[in-house]
């Protein structure tokens, strides 16, 4: 089985690079292993489903940010959660839910079997900073440990 996992974000935004931090907290915890590649990635759409054509399974982990949640909630999503996002958009400008799905009309072999989605709460900030609240950081820890646990299981 080939499996990838991804981190997406900014790290220099503070909050909003946990995933990159998570990606990288696991692949500290875990052996190297030939069935699992780590990527970071700073984009979506087109360009984050081409990152995941391939794979039988596929974890991505990003930030979301709401004034309405508490930071550093951790929620788990699948492709069928982003399904009333789909519309037709140019393809500059295609959400990762409406690109999964011209790939699956197009290119099924390739669309991993199995795709999780996590988020990590943020707080939506216009400042720069390379390091986590410490809410976010307790929650990148959390997940980080819980995604390392079933990866090696």
């Amino acid at each position: 089985m080939k499996r990838l996992l991804l981190g997406i974000g900014n790290t220099i935004m503070g909050d909003d690079g946990v995933g990159i931090y998570v990606a990288r907290m696991v692949k500290d915890r875990i052996p190297s292993r030939t069935d699992l590649q780590v990527k970071e990635l700073g984009v979506s759409g087109f360009k984050l489903v081409e990152e995941i054509l391939g794979y039988d399974e596929v974890i991505i982990v990003d930030s979301y940010a709401s004034r309405d949640t508490s930071a550093g909630q951790i929620r788990e999503f699948s492709a069928e959660n982003f399904e009333d996002t789909l519309h037709a958009a140019s393809p500059h400008g295609a959400n990762f839910a409406t690109a999964l799905e011209l790939y699956r009309s197009l290119q099924p072999d390739r669309v991993p079997k199995r795709l999780r989605i996590f988020t990590v709460n943020i707080h939506p900030t216009d400042t720069f900073g390379e390091s986590l609240s410490k809410s976010v950081r307790e929650a990148a820890l959390k997940l980080a440990e819980m995604i390392a646990q079933e990866i090696t299981r």
